[in-house]
């Protein structure tokens, strides 16, 4: 639903044209004068303007500058009784999303009103992933894990390289953007821009649009004086193409040939324009599997898995858990303008048990509710609220005396449980975990990674993190 400022001296006409609106779901509010429909814009806010062009106190013409230079930028629909070249052309010079002529029909008018919306929702939703990652992207990466210094080891090399494409690959919500702009800002590019696409938050057409830019008059509703796109706003920088996974095929082949000849052309354009910047794409999908399945081109794969970084989940890194929280904690708290002391160990202890399939992100909304929750002091167990679904730690369950006994398995809880307290650290009780869960298998490591929810590769670089045997 949209609320949309319907703009015309005739009320018969506004009638009809509030009329088709509101059996699209919107809302409507209706002026009959210049005068009225600039003091209702600023009134009601509205996201779409149906302007007539002919009205007692002047033309439309004179009046959308002034709308279009409200601070929320409604979208304006020009409507005339006749279409001329001259009149379409400064319309859409002065702004305006679309010129229509007089009567206007119900699918002209809806065809009009969901293109002009579909753009506003896509900026809207842009900015809105712009803003949710803001907290992770503009602070350092924090931990002094194994898999964490892994990650800023193959940082500092890739930013090495002043061209090479990059695939940061990781689960939702694991700073993928944060190690982005960490590459650009230790390159030799750091002077220049960063510049971010989701590729999951466009359609195939405003993507390419906002990707490669467009010529004038290359499609309806753009802006009729072309746009450059994120390539040249990228120039002498890196472009992050985010959820690089969910780029439709069709511009797969065209980005392909971006980042062989480093070359791009502009929606509806024909001159070749050369590409200035390090492209680092990254996915939360298995690309591989992608490819296997015909999902995802073999050649960009292997052009844009040049140089990898697989940033590890928060369930594998659970030592960093701590930093993180205590981090989050001082910037909520000067948010929230609140003096906060501390999370209680035993808070810790149940944010470090915990599996987080949020990650990162996941992590800091939890302390945001804590903090609230707490209002000051320190952080309790009673502040975290967690998703019971997915705790590691559950209650043992009774069993009977009389049922016959099992084969061994492996029980974090009971490792856990019987540890020492002087072994209550966290890299001793992933140690103690490793090594049980070893001895419940018998040394196969395959069945001690899956045991422990973690990946083979990862239980190999903590034995030789912790020094613990290999068999």
């Amino acid at each position: 639903m949209a609320r949309i400022l319907v703009v015309d001296d005739e009320a018969g006409v506004r009638a009809g044209l509030v009329a088709m609106c509101m059996a699209g779901g919107h809302r409507c509010i209706e002026a009959g004068t210049g005068a009225q429909a600039l003091a209702r814009a600023r009134e009601v806010a509205p996201d779409v303007v149906l302007l007539d062009l002919v009205m007692p106190d002047g033309g439309g013409l004179e009046i959308l500058p002034a709308l279009q230079a409200l601070p929320q930028g409604p979208s304006i629909i020009v409507l005339t009784g006749h279409v001329d070249v001259r009149t379409a052309v400064r319309a859409m010079q002065e702004g305006a999303a679309n010129v229509l002529e007089k009567p206007v029909d119900p699918p002209t008018l809806r065809k009009a009103l969901d293109r002009v919306l579909e753009i506003r929702l896509v900026r809207a939703e842009r900015d809105r992933l712009r803003d949710e990652v803001a907290e992770l992207r503009s602070g350092p990466i924090i931990g002094h894990s194994s898999a964490i210094r892994i990650v800023l080891e193959h940082i500092a090399r890739v930013a090495g390289t002043p061209h090479s494409t990059v695939l940061v690959a990781g689960d939702s919500g694991v700073g993928k953007e944060l190690v982005a702009r960490a590459i650009h800002e230790q390159s030799a590019r750091a002077k220049g821009p960063f510049v971010a696409l989701n590729c999951a938050a466009l359609s195939e057409g405003l993507l390419e649009a906002e990707l490669f830019g467009y010529e004038p008059g290359a499609f309806t509703g753009g802006d009729p004086r072309g746009r450059d796109g994120l390539i040249a706003a990228a120039k002498g920088g890196t472009l992050l193409l985010d959820e690089i996974g969910e780029l439709d095929i069709g511009l797969q082949a065209k980005l392909l040939r971006v980042l062989q000849e480093r070359t791009y052309r502009r929606v509806g354009g024909t001159r070749d324009l050369t590409l200035d910047a390090r492209v680092v794409a990254a996915t939360n999908r298995d690309l591989f599997g992608a490819v296997s399945e015909g999902r995802f081109r073999e050649d960009l794969y292997y052009r844009l898995n040049v140089l990898s970084i697989d940033v590890p989940p928060l369930r594998e890194r659970p030592e960093d858990v701590p930093l993180l929280a205590r981090y989050f904690l001082d910037r909520i708290a000067l948010e929230l303008r609140r003096t906060f002391t501390g999370i209680d160990d035993s808070a810790l202890e149940v944010l470090v048990r915990y599996p987080w399939p949020g990650n990162v992100r996941e992590l800091r909304n939890t302390i945001e509710r804590a903090a609230i929750l707490a209002q000051e002091g320190v952080i309790l167990p009673e502040h975290i609220a967690l998703d019971d679904r997915h705790r590691l730690l559950r209650a043992p369950q009774q069993e009977s005396q009389h049922r016959p006994p099992r084969e061994p398995v492996f029980d974090a809880e009971h490792v856990l449980a019987a540890a020492h307290p002087s072994d209550l650290r966290i890299d001793r009780m992933e140690a103690t975990l490793i090594r049980r869960a070893l001895e419940v298998h018998e040394g196969n490591k395959q069945k001690a990674a899956d045991a422990l929810g973690i990946h083979r590769s990862t239980l190999y670089k903590k034995l030789e993190a912790y020094e613990i045997p290999a068999h």
